[in-house]
């Protein structure tokens, strides 16, 4: 499934700059799998717990990886402020 991702601007110097990337995957978990082998800097610079994410504006909470997404779910990723 494709889902956008929407990423807070300071993770988008390590996306090529990009605001919203379209990922793959039926989890928030494979989601976020595939932005970071789609953009290996994230995953070295990104701290696990660093970040909050929502699913259409609902809140997932880090616990929650699996939680099934839909083709074309938007996920919002916040930074928390002091992160990244």
């Amino acid at each position: 499934m494709q889902v956008k991702i929407h990423l807070p601007l300071s993770w988008q110097k390590f996306a090529s700059s990009a605001e919203t990337i379209e990922v793959n995957g039926s989890t928030v978990g494979e989601c976020l799998q595939d932005m970071f082998q789609k953009f290996p800097a994230l995953q070295g610079t990104v701290p696990p717990t660093g970040f909050e994410i929502h699913i259409n504006g609902e809140k997932v909470f880090s616990w929650q990886s699996d939680r099934p997404v839909k083709d074309s779910n938007e996920l919002i990723i916040s930074s928390i402020s002091g992160c990244c």
